[in-house]
C-alpha cells in the first residue's frame, strides 16, 4: 500500500513536470517581433552605406552613439565582409561587442588587430572597455 502511495506521487510530479515543460515550450515557441520596423527601402539604403568602408563606419558609429548597438554590429559586420582587412571596422566592431557583453567576441575580433596600428590611448580606452581581451 505504502509503494503505491509512493507511485501515485511519482506520478503527479512527473505530471507536473510535463505541464511546466509544455508550458515553457509554448512560451518559447511564440514569434519575437523586432523592436524596429524596418521598411525594405530602409534595409536596402543600410546595405548600401556598408559598401563604402569609411560611410559604413560612420553609419556604425552614428548608430552605437544612439545606443543601437546591435545594428551597429550588423553594420560593421557587412562593411567587414566587404573590406575585411579594415583595422578601424574591426576595432568598433570589438568595441560593440564588448557593450553587449559579448566580452569574448570581443577580444576574439581585438586578437586580430597590432596595438601599434593604435593611438595608446586609444588602445588603453578599448582595453578598459574590453578587459577579457587585456588578458591575453
Amino acid at each position: 500500500m505504502l509503494s503505491f502511495g509512493l507511485k501515485e506521487e511519482a506520478l503527479a510530479l512527473q505530471h507536473e513536470y510535463i505541464k511546466g515543460l509544455a508550458a515553457a515550450l509554448f512560451i518559447v515557441a511564440q514569434p519575437v517581433t523586432a523592436v524596429y520596423a524596418e521598411t525594405l527601402p530602409e534595409l536596402d539604403a543600410m546595405a548600401e552605406v556598408a559598401v563604402d568602408e569609411e560611410q559604413g563606419i560612420a553609419y556604425a558609429q552614428q548608430q552605437s552613439e544612439r545606443g543601437e548597438y546591435l545594428e551597429a554590429i550588423a553594420t560593421l559586420e557587412r562593411v567587414l565582409a566587404l573590406h575585411p582587412k579594415s583595422d578601424s571596422a574591426r576595432l568598433l566592431h570589438a568595441v560593440n561587442l564588448c557593450k553587449i557583453d559579448d566580452q569574448l567576441g570581443g577580444a576574439v575580433e581585438l586578437g586580430k588587430l597590432k596595438q601599434k596600428n593604435f593611438a595608446p590611448e586609444l588602445w588603453a580606452d578599448v582595453m578598459k572597455l574590453c578587459p577579457l581581451a587585456d588578458k591575453e
